[in-house]
């Protein structure tokens, strides 16, 4: 769904979308959408990343966490489909 909208950026990002856009011959709203999805995955991932740090810089918290693999790991050869 589009929704008819103005956001304001520099002349320097309108060009880049702009260009962007006509270097993968696809409008400017799909490479923009893109970029938002792409940010967003790049910030999940980094909170993941930061959350493990943290949970690896706590041992009783990192050993409850290798204690719960251990018990998904006795499931994989449950012979269930």
């Amino acid at each position: 769904m589009f929704v008819s909208t103005t956001i304001r950026v520099s002349k320097e990002t309108r060009d880049r979308l702009a260009a962007l856009a006509a270097a993968t011959d696809r409008p400017m709203t799909k490479v923009l959408d893109e970029a938002v999805e792409a940010l967003e995955r790049k910030v999940f991932f980094a909170k993941v990343n930061q959350r493990f740090a943290e949970l690896r810089a706590d041992p009783e918290a990192w050993k409850a966490i290798e204690a719960e693999r251990a018990e998904w790991d006795r499931t994989l050869g449950d012979n269930l489909t």
